[in-house]
């Protein structure tokens, strides 16, 4: 790995060939999946990076929904010990989900806007599930309100596809999941948490009514706390 680390450097440095730095975070991801925990010894590096690019105003910003995901797949690979980078990481998040929402524009856009939407959502899926059962997940509680708040918003727009339902709802899950009782007040305060749901469980995409009944579960779980 410590040969091979160099390459995956020089990739998510190299904003000129664009499709290269996507590629490498892709590759990011997969290695943090397979290594877990091993992973560990090589995240300053990389979170220091994908947080580098995320700033970039070279970066092709195709490569940013990808970034997004990856740090889900980091967080789901070494659980608490992304401890180290949650502050830096939510406010990257944060300023993407306000930057996701209120979006008109023509079909190129409102597809990128939902990928960013999906990066976005699979980031918080990621960190939320590494957290689980950890005795540090309140780090996680002052952050809950603003999620919240992003699937309202994703919500009202009423442009999201069936991909970036389908891991809304799954986050909404994560976060009575990961919280308990302390996301089921929250979650009942919502503004559109209730018709979101039912929406979904209504869907005819298979996939997102599974999300969907897997997150009444988790909700019902937390409520009832």
């Amino acid at each position: 790995m410590p040969e091979f680390y160099r390459y995956l450097e020089m990739g998510l440095q190299n904003f000129e060939e664009y499709q290269v730095c996507a590629v490498t975070v892709g590759v990011v991801g997969d290695i943090s999946r397979a290594l877990e925990e091993k992973i560990v010894p090589y995240c300053d590096g990389i979170m220091t990076q994908l947080l580098k690019n995320l700033s970039s105003n070279q970066l092709h910003r195709s490569v940013k929904p990808p970034i997004f995901s990856c740090f889900g797949d980091i967080a789901l690979a070494v659980g608490e010990y992304f401890e180290k980078y949650l502050m830096w990481a939510m406010s990257a998040l944060q300023s993407a989900a306000d930057l996701s929402t209120h979006i008109a524009g023509d079909d190129e856009l409102v597809e990128y806007t939902n990928s960013l939407r999906n990066g976005i959502l699979e980031a918080y899926s990621g960190i939320f599930q590494g957290f689980k059962n950890s005795p540090k997940t309140q780090l996680l509680i002052p952050y809950a309100p603003h999620i919240l708040q992003f699937l309202d918003g994703i919500y009202m727009e009423k442009d999201m596809d069936d991909m970036v339902m389908k891991t809304a709802i799954g986050v909404l899950g994560d976060l009575a999941d990961t919280l308990g009782n302390h996301a089921g007040s929250m979650i009942q305060q919502s503004v559109s948490s209730k018709d979101f749901l039912n929406e979904c469980l209504s869907s005819e995409d298979l996939l997102v009514k599974e999300s969907a009944q897997w997150a009444k579960l988790a909700i019902s779980r937390a409520i009832s706390v």
